[in-house]
C-alpha cells in the first residue's frame, strides 16, 4: 500500500542508525508496515495483517520494555530505541531528546521533539484533555501521567501516529521522506459522500457518559448511521454496519458496497468502490439510481437525512427500510414492498432466513448477515458466529466476541472472549455489557434514534 515502503530501515536495507543519533543495528523482528506470511514469520508486534501481508500493530495492544521494536507505536511507551522498547514513556513534543527513538513524534530535530502534526497531539504526548489529542482520548497511562492513547477505536484515527495505511479508519498513512512514521488521513474518492468512516471517534466520543447522555440522534455523523461505544473503550466511535457497506465506507472492491455486484439491485443501482489513481482502498458511491438493499435509508415512522427512495420501493409507500441488529435503518431485499411478513423485524420466520441471500441483518430478523468465503455475496447465518468464523459487524459474534476487521475490509472473523457484550450483543447478568452501557430486553444497546 502507499507509503508503507516509507521506513527508512527498509529502504536503506537496515543500514546502521536509520535516522537515529545513536547508531542502532538493525532489528531482531520484522519490522511494522513490511511483508510478512504469518505472526509466526517473526513481526515485532506478534501479528501479521491477512489482507495486506504485512506486519502490523493491533490496537489496544503493545509490547513491553526491552522487548524487539521497529518504531515506536509498537511499545507501551510508544518509545522504541535501538530496536528495544524503553521503560520511558517517549519525550513530548518540543522537549528536549538525544534520539528520534526517544520521542513521540519519532523526530529528535535541533535537540529537542519536533511535532508530527500541528494541530493536534499525536500518541504519547502528554495533555490535560481529551480534545487536545489527535485520537480525541487523554489517558492515564499507568503512571499517573495523562498521555493521548491510540486505541480508543479499533483503527488509528485520522491526524494521529502511524506506520502503515491498513492501521488507519481513513485507510491512508502518509510518511513524509526520511521519517519512520507518519499521520492517518482519509483516502481520496470522488463518489463519496463527507461522512465519517467505520472507527472515528463520533459524538462525545471519549466524553460520552452512559449513565447520563443519550446517543447521537439519527447516528450522527457516521457513514454508517452507527455512534456506538466500542466495548474496550467505551469511547463513541462509528461503528462497522452488518454485511455490505454503505455510501462512503471504506472498500477494497466494488462487491464490499451495497449495490455493488453480487449484491441485490446491482442491476439497477450499479454502486462502484471508487478509487483514486495509485491507491487500493477507495469508498462506496452513490450509484447511479435507486438506494439499494443494505444502503442507509429513512424509516415510515422516524425521518432522518436519508434517502426514502429505497430500490425495494419508496420508504414513504412500502415497508422497505428497516432497522438491522444494530438499530441501524438499511434498505431491506426486493421481498419487503410486497409486504411479507418475513421483512418485519418484531415478526418473522427466523428459522425460514438462515441460508437466505441478504445485504444487511435487516434482510436477516436480525441474525447475522455474514459473507460467502469465495464468493461476492452475503447470506443469513442460523446462529451468532463463534471464535475464527465470518463476520462483519459485532453483533455477528456471540456474546462477548469482538468482530475483528482489517482496515479497508468488508468482512472479518469473529474474535477471543474480551469478557464484556459489546454494542448489539446479549446481556445478562453473567455477560454484562461494556463499559455500563445499559442492559436493555437483553441487549447491550442505548438509545438508537
Amino acid at each position: 500500500m502507499k507509503n508503507i515502503l516509507a521506513l527508512c530501515f527498509m529502504v536503506l536495507a537496515f543500514a546502521v542508525g536509520c535516522g537515529d543519533k545513536k547508531g542502532a543495528t538493525a532489528p531482531d523482528c520484522t519490522a511494522t508496515g513490511t511483508a510478512c506470511v504469518d505472526g509466526a514469520d517473526g513481526c515485532c508486534t506478534g501479528f501479521c495483517e491477512e489482507l495486506t501481508g504485512t506486519c502490523a500493530r493491533v490496537p489496544g495492544t503493545c509490547l513491553m520494555a526491552d522487548d524487539s521494536c521497529s518504531v515506536g507505536p509498537d511499545c507501551c511507551s510508544l518509545s522504541c530505541v535501538d530496536f528495544k522498547c524503553s521503560g520511558d514513556q517517549c519525550t513530548s513534543d518540543t522537549e528536549s531528546c538525544d534520539s528520534d527513538g526517544e520521542c513521540c513524534s519519532g523526530i529528535c530535530s535541533d535537540d529537542s521533539c519536533a511535532p508530527l502534526n500541528a494541530t493536534c497531539r499525536t500518541a504519547g504526548n502528554t495533555c490535560a484533555a481529551n480534545a487536545e489529542c489527535c485520537s480525541g482520548l487523554c489517558k492515564d497511562n499507568g503512571n499517573g501521567v495523562l498521555t493521548c492513547n491510540n486505541s480508543p477505536s479499533f483503527c488509528t484515527q485520522v491526524g494521529d501516529t502511524c506506520v502503515s495505511d491498513v492501521e488507519c479508519c481513513g485507510g491512508l498513512c502518509t510518511i513524509a521522506d526520511g521519517q519512520s512514521l507518519g499521520t492517518c488521513g482519509v483516502v481520496p474518492s470522488s463518489g463519496a459522500t463527507g461522512c465519517t468512516t467505520t472507527g472515528e471517534v463520533c459524538g462525545n466520543g471519549a466524553d460520552y457518559d452512559p449513565a447520563t447522555q443519550e446517543l447521537p440522534t439519527c447516528g450522527g455523523e457516521c457513514c454508517s448511521r452507527a455512534c456506538f461505544p466500542y466495548g474496550p473503550t467505551g469511547v463513541l466511535v462509528c461503528q462497522p454496519p452488518s454485511g455490505c457497506r454503505p455510501t462512503g465506507e471504506l472498500c477494497n472492491e466494488d462487491s464490499d458496497c451495497c449495490g455493488g455486484p453480487g449484491q441485490p439491485d446491482n442491476d439497477v443501482s450499479n454502486v462502484m468502490c471508487q478509487k483514486a489513481e495509485g491507491f487500493n482502498v477507495g469508498r462506496c458511491d452513490n450509484g447511479n439510481s435507486c438506494s439499494p438493499a443494505g444502503a442507509i435509508c429513512r424509516l415510515q415512522s422516524v425521518s432522518c437525512n436519508a434517502n426514502a427512495n429505497c430500490c425495494a420501493g419508496n420508504v414513504l409507500q412500502y415497508n422497505s427500510c428497516l432497522q438491522d441488529a444494530l438499530g441501524i435503518p438499511r434498505c431491506a431485499v426486493d421481498a419487503c414492498k410486497f409486504g411479507d411478513p418475513g421483512c418485519d423485524l418484531g415478526d418473522c420466520d427466523v428459522a425460514g432466513k438462515a441460508g437466505m441471500a441478504c445485504a444487511s441483518s435487516a434482510d436477516c430478523c436480525g441474525l447475522p448477515c455474514i459473507a460467502v468465503p469465495g464468493s461476492e455475496s452475503f447470506v443469513c447465518s442460523a446462529t451468532c458466529q463463534m471464535t475464527g468464523a465470518s463476520c462483519t459487524t459485532n453483533t455477528d459474534c456471540c456474546s462477548g466476541l469482538p468482530c475483528v476487521i482489517p482496515g479497508g475490509a468488508t468482512a472479518g472473523t469473529c474474535g477471543a472472549d474480551g469478557g464484556c457484550a459489546e454494542y448489539g450483543q446479549q446481556c445478562d447478568a453473567n455477560n454484562p455489557c461494556c463499559n455500563d452501557l445499559p442492559c436493555s430486553n437483553g441487549l447491550c444497546q442505548g438509545i438508537i434514534l
